[in-house]
This record gives C-alpha cells, sequence and structure tokens, in this order.
C-alpha cells in the first residue's frame, strides 16, 4: 500500500532555464479502456506508425479526425494521390479508431479570386507524415471557381473531389466534415452563402459516392464570427430542394477550448438555433481542449492552464457536452506536433500528461447512461444515470471556496473517483454521503475551469420490476385510473412510465412518467379527445433512483377492455299513429357505441344475444359492454327514424336499461321527376 500511494503522490519537478518550467513524468495510465462506447475521439492521433493510435485507443478513444487536403490530393486536375491517406487510414483501422475525414483547402489550380489574398506559409514538419504539401499554402481559403454549377458538372471541381474522394475510401472512412472552421478567414474566404453552396454540393457529392455516409457541417470556431453559422442557415433553409436533403448536413459540428461552462451555453444555443432553421440535427463537438503552459513558459499564455488543470477541464468539458446533447466528442489533440502551444493528451515523446488519465476516467465511467441531467450549480453537478456502474454524480467546485456536496445515499455504500483514477469507498453518514470538493484555481490567462472534479457512483445495476394491477374508469368519462405494483431491492422504486397504443404491440404512446407517478404507485391519464371509449392497451415499465429501467413488456398488460359492464336492455318502441300511442312492429333497432359500432340490432349482428320480439312486446338483449356512451337507433319504413341515448358506467352486478320511444309517422312524401340528359 505504501509503495502504491507512493507512486502516485511522487511529482518530479524539472527546472530549467528558457524551457520545461514544471513537468509532472510521473503519470501513471489507468488499466487500457476497453469498454468504451464510442462518443469519444482526438485528432491526429496516426502519427508514427500506430503508436499514438494505439495509445489512443488505450485512453478510450474510437475516432481519429484530420484533413484529406484538396490541395495534397489533387495538386494537378484528374490525377488523385491518396497514397498518404491510404496508409493513414489503414494505420487508423488497425488500432481499431474510425475516422472523421475533414474536406478541404483549395486547390490552387481550382482557386477562384480570394478577398483577401492568403500569404504564404511554410508548412509545418511533420514526424515522417505521409502526406506532403505540394504548394505554399498549408490550407487554401479560397472558395472554388464553379461552386454555382450543379456538383456533377464536370466544371464543378469541388463536386468531383468530394465525389472521387468519398468514393475511394467507401467502406473504410465513414464521416466526412465539410471543410475546416469556415468562420475564420484563415480557412474561409467565402460568404457564409458560399459556404451554403459548397455545403450543398459537397453533400450531394458524398451522399452520390456513398449514400451511409455522415456528412459534417465544417467545425465552427465560432467566437471567430458568432452569427457566422446562422447567415449559412438561413441560405439552406431558403434552398427550395433543401428539406428532401436534410439541408445538406447530417450534423453540425463545434470546435470550443479553455472554457467547460461556456461549452454547454453554447452548444446548447447552436442546437437550438440549428433546430429552429432546419430541423433537429445532431451535435458532434469534433475540437475540444486548452493549451497547457506550465511546461514551457514562465507565465500563463492567453486561455492556457496547467497541465493538472487541463486534467479538469477534460472532465468538466466532456460532462458538460453530454449535459448538452452533443453526440460525439473529440479532445483536439492526440499530441504536440510542433505547435507552439501545448494541447496533448500526450507529449511527442510519449508521456502522458494529467488529462491522458481524466480522459481514461470520464471514458470509462461516464459511459452507457440512459439520461444526463445537470448542469446544477453550488457546486457543479452532472448526473449520468442508469450507466454500468449506476448513478454517476460528475461535481466540481465553481467557487473560490472550498466546500462540500451532500447526496441522499441510495445504496448502503458509494465510489469516489478522482481525476487520477484514483477510488477510495465511501460510507453514508445519517443517510447522506459527504463529499468534499477544493475550490476552482484563480486562473488569469482567460481560461476557465473549475475545481478538480470527483465522481460519485452509487452502484446498482439490476433494474426494478412492476407488474400494471388494474385500471378503473373516472366519473369524468376523460380519465383512466391505472394502478401498479413496483420494487427494487437495492436503490428502491424512483417511478413509473406508462404507455398506451391502439393495438396490443403498438404504436405506444407515453402517457404518464415521472412528474405525474414519482413515488405513487396509481394514477389517471387523459385519453384522447373524441375516442375515450376506443379500446386502449396499456404497459409499463418502472425506473429505480440510480436510473436502470425495467424493460418495456413485449406487449401490453392490460386493455380498456376490462372496463366493461354486462347489461340488459329493454327497449320498447310506440307510433303516433293520429295521437294515439300504438306498439309499433317491424321496427328495425340497432344498439350502437359512441363511435358507430353495432353492439347488437333485430337484423341478427350482435355481440352477446339478440331476441327477436314479438309484435307489441319489448326489444330484450343483454351484452357485455365497455363503459361509456350508447345510443338505440330506430327505423320503420312508415315513421321518421329516432335515437334514444343512455351512459353505461362501473359498477357489480348487471346493469338494467329500461326505455320506449315514440316514433313520428311519414305525413307525406314528395316524388321529384329525374331526367336524365345524354350527349
Amino acid at each position: 500500500m505504501k509503495l502504491k500511494l507512493g507512486l502516485l503522490i511522487l511529482i518530479t519537478l524539472l527546472i530549467g532555464v528558457g524551457g520545461d518550467v514544471a513537468r509532472a513524468d510521473d503519470v501513471i495510465p489507468l488499466p487500457d479502456v476497453t469498454e468504451a462506447d464510442g462518443r469519444m475521439g482526438s485528432c491526429y492521433a496516426f502519427y508514427d506508425n500506430g503508436a499514438r493510435a494505439a495509445q489512443m485507443y488505450r485512453a478510450g478513444s474510437r475516432w481519429d479526425r484530420f484533413d484529406f487536403r484538396w490541395n495534397v490530393i489533387e495538386d494537378t486536375p484528374g490525377q488523385f494521390d491518396y497514397s498518404g491517406h491510404d496508409t493513414l487510414v489503414a494505420l487508423d483501422q488497425a488500432h481499431s479508431l474510425d475516422v472523421v475525414g475533414i474536406l478541404g483547402s483549395t486547390a490552387a489550380w481550382a482557386a477562384a479570386d480570394c478577398p483577401v489574398a492568403p500569404a504564404p506559409t511554410a508548412p509545418p514538419a511533420l514526424h515522417g507524415h505521409p502526406q506532403l504539401p505540394t504548394d505554399d499554402l498549408w490550407w487554401r481559403p479560397c472558395p472554388p471557381a464553379n461552386l454555382d454549377l450543379p456538383w456533377d458538372d464536370p466544371d464543378n471541381a469541388w463536386g468531383n473531389f468530394v465525389y472521387q474522394t468519398v468514393s475511394h475510401f467507401k467502406g473504410r472512412v465513414h464521416v466526412w466534415e465539410i471543410w475546416n472552421e469556415p468562420d475564420l478567414t484563415t480557412y474561409w474566404q467565402g460568404t457564409p452563402e458560399q459556404y451554403a453552396q459548397l455545403l450543398k454540393v459537397g453533400y450531394l457529392a458524398a451522399k452520390a459516392a456513398d449514400p451511409e455516409v455522415t456528412v459534417l457541417f465544417g467545425g465552427l470556431a465560432y467566437w471567430g464570427n458568432p452569427g457566422f453559422y446562422q447567415q449559412v442557415l438561413t441560405a439552406l433553409a431558403a434552398d427550395s430542394s433543401g428539406a428532401a436533403h436534410n439541408f445538406y448536413f447530417d450534423a453540425s459540428s463545434l470546435h470550443l477550448y479553455s472554457n467547460s461552462y461556456q461549452l454547454y451555453t453554447i452548444s446548447r444555443e447552436v442546437r437550438s438555433n440549428v433546430a429552429a432553421q432546419v430541423g433537429p440535427h445532431p451535435l458532434w463537438l469534433t475540437e475540444v481542449g486548452t493549451p497547457v503552459w506550465d511546461e514551457d513558459f514562465p507565465a500563463p499564455t492567453p486561455y492556457s492552464v496547467t497541465a493538472d488543470q487541463a486534467a479538469s477541464f477534460v472532465i468538466a468539458a466532456y460532462a458538460e457536452a453530454r449535459a448538452a446533447g452533443a453526440d460525439k466528442f473529440f479532445f483536439f489533440r492526440a499530441h504536440d506536433d510542433t505547435m507552439s502551444l501545448k494541447y496533448g493528451l500526450t507529449r511527442n515523446d510519449y508521456s502522458l500528461r494529467p488529462a491522458y488519465v481524466a480522459y481514461q476516467v470520464a471514458a470509462r465511467y461516464l459511459r452507457g447512461e440512459n439520461q444526463v441531467t445537470g448542469p446544477f450549480n453550488s457546486p457543479v453537478r452532472i448526473t449520468f444515470w442508469g450507466t454500468p456502474h449506476g448513478r454517476v454524480d460528475v461535481l466540481w467546485d465553481a467557487g473560490t471556496s472550498p466546500l462540500t456536496y451532500t447526496a441522499p445515499a441510495l445504496v448502503p455504500q458509494a465510489t469516489l473517483v478522482d481525476v487520477r483514477g484514483v477510488t477510495r469507498t465511501l460510507a453514508p453518514v445519517a443517510g447522506f454521503y459527504h463529499v468534499p470538493l477544493a475550490a476552482a484555481p484563480i486562473i488569469t490567462s482567460g481560461a476557465q475551469v473549475g475545481g478538480p472534479p470527483l465522481l460519485l457512483i452509487q452502484t446498482d445495476t439490476v433494474p426494478p420490476t412492476s407488474t400494471l394491477t388494474g385500471l378503473t374508469q373516472n366519473a369524468a368519462g376523460s380519465l383512466i385510473t391505472l394502478t401498479w405494483r413496483a420494487s427494487d431491492a437495492l436503490s428502491g422504486y424512483w417511478y413509473e412510465e406508462l404507455q398506451r397504443a391502439p393495438a396490443p404491440l403498438g404504436p405506444w404512446t407515453t402517457v404518464a412518467s415521472w412528474g405525474e407517478t414519482y413515488g405513487l404507485t396509481r394514477t389517471a391519464v387523459t385519453m384522447p379527445s373524441g375516442t375515450v371509449y376506443h379500446l386502449w392497451y396499456f404497459r409499463a415499465r418502472a425506473r429505480d433512483r440510480v436510473g436502470n429501467w425495467e424493460p418495456w413488456p413485449e406487449t401490453a398488460e392490460l386493455s380498456s377492455a376490462q372496463l366493461t359492464r354486462t347489461v340488459a336492455l329493454s327497449v320498447t318502441a310506440y307510433g303516433d299513429d293520429q295521437s294515439v300511442l300504438l306498439p309499433l312492429p317491424d321496427v328495425s333497432l340497432a344498439w350502437r357505441d359512441a363511435q358507430g359500432r353495432v353492439v347488437s340490432q333485430t337484423a341478427g349482428l350482435h355481440i352477446s344475444s339478440t331476441v327477436q320480439p314479438p309484435v307489441g312486446r319489448p326489444w330484450l338483449v343483454t351484452a357485455t359492454v365497455a363503459v361509456g356512451t350508447y345510443h338505440v337507433d330506430f327505423a320503420h319504413p312508415d315513421y321518421l327514424p329516432a335515437r334514444e341515448t343512455f351512459s353505461v358506467g362501473t359498477g357489480a352486478g348487471v346493469m338494467r336499461v329500461s326505455f320506449s320511444s315514440t316514433l313520428h309517422r311519414v305525413r307525406g312524401r314528395i316524388f321529384l321527376p329525374l331526367v336524365l340528359r345524354q350527349g
């Protein structure tokens, strides 16, 4: 135990001149994360013949995102060189990483005039990267020529490049991102409307090459021009064919750095604005990161944090992203390459930063949930419900003073996990867990990161059980009360979810959930207007207090046919012949429900039994029917039709209904001639 503890707290501090100011080399990785759910990825993990990719897979990443630059692949019109990219894709696949390919950087020969001429830039050294640049620009931000032509026009060079590239990697690359950060002039010097056209052409070309691919809106830098993407959406929404093509993208893409709190609010804003203009689309965070300053600089650089603070950022940012509804999360980046600022989870010498282990913690514990709620403040809490580990609360202090979080104890003992993956068992005190949280650091660089997060895990992986036990019709007629039994052996029953359907196998509609069933075993549900007495089917499932759901029953548990009553009906018909009421023979009678369906009739169609009455005697019929409103229709060729209405309510025993109706004789008939005209 002493040896393990010593390894965990050992810190090697290197003091240098003009180089590393402080560096922790003792970061110990957790066991390989083999159970990752595929939501997490990284950028540029393919370097050095697979060593980086292997590191990222062990961290829990299942994606690698990198460039497929047009100016590299098609340096000469019509000549495509995919050899370098074939190598990179095969390398990632060999390490079980899927690829997100960024399509962009206009080839020099296809570039239209840029509003501002881009300055030549020397491409960075790439450590043996086979994707060698072939012109003087790392990324050419100019709109391609002939972009307004149909995607498959031979003169639309961009459409042809996308089609050829997606075709070449069909079955190997399944996600394509159309451009990088088009809201920054570094990467795109066209208008928002031109980018909308670029996206449209790219989408149509990609789908023609491989209908199964996912096409991403180019990752937004956001802060460079926060209104850019909304102008693009306006142009896409105005396209008459846009709705037929999902408005030319399958998911939006966002890049956010150095502020875990804004990550939640901006992600929600982007999702909301996209949905408002072109309908709901998934959101992918294809770059999230923060630079580290304390290994190379004597003081913070803009928006930078220490290596330890970067570890806190990883867990908080991922939790905030999932709470905001992001489908995927890509950390920028796997390593530093030759960047002047250090973003990597690992260093170029393969050593690990604390953020690498924090990434492992997120990938291992923050997965497989059925719901994410939060963030809630004081302290910040984001809850992952129903994970393979049970309920996981991600907690951190956003203030400058330490505090203690108090949580109800749902299970006899809990597990606390810190950013290094160190776990300890926590016992409740007087029915509560008490979790001390360190204060948020004071950061002067402009970055915002809270105190070190802790994961409070209350483990219960066995779902509850429940059974619908009955249903009754309320007096109001539009409500049905459902009752059930529920139990859970460990964390306890929380609430029930109830669904109805017009048939035993669905389709199902939820009619009650937490708000109507929390802590209860009975609730009234409102039935659809006008179909109160339709035959409905019901099923239910329970949820326990750590978020486990009981599986849905495969078929209905109850139906409203059980709300029945046996009715003995006695009906007599009279005719008002010269103001004298006389029993009326040969009258046709039909007993119908509120929807007009026949329960019984003198013609012989019946549910239970029908007795044809002798002349002048009542019509007697007994049937078992659903509670509700019914009527009897009277018809005779010499009398006007009539209708009598009655209600069947719940109750014990046979309900006896008896009434008579007077039909009025037809006093005269008018026959109109029918004239047919031919031709």
